[in-house]
């Protein structure tokens, strides 16, 4: 008798243990949709600001001169989103261009990805960049 009263306790275990895995199975699949739908949100809302800010933005990069290359200031950044140019041999001649972000040549290449990394990020969402 003692050893059948066992097996209905062991079968009873094993029942609440099934039940209990069957809710967590249910929670783990509905806390993974959870984080489906907040992943397909975020890209929404990542693209929407991009949209934004403009789907064409303009970046000018001075490159810094190489060791042996004889500086010249024809190009001269003029703040954050503008540049002269002027002919090294004609200096009053100089022409203004604005652009969404100038970086100077003591600006390294963190600065260039700090910028560019938004987009990085949409073409790992799925959106079509071009840079």
């Amino acid at each position: 008798g003692e050893v059948k009263v066992l097996k209905e306790r062991l079968k009873c275990e094993e029942d609440k243990l099934h039940s209990v895995g069957l809710t967590s199975e249910a929670r783990v699949n509905e806390l993974e949709d959870l984080i489906r739908q907040g992943e397909h949100e975020r890209r929404k809302m990542h693209n929407i600001i991009q949209e934004l800010r403009g789907n064409v933005r303009v970046f000018a990069r001075i490159r810094p001169f190489l060791p042996g290359e004889k500086s010249t200031d024809s190009i001269t950044p003029l703040g954050e989103t503008s540049l002269r140019v002027s002919k090294p041999n004609n200096p009053e001649r100089e022409y203004k261009f604005s652009f969404d972000r100038v970086f100077a040549p003591n600006e390294g290449q963190d600065a260039v990805f700090g910028e560019v990394s938004e987009f990085v990020q949409s073409a790992l969402d799925g959106y079509t960049v071009c840079l």
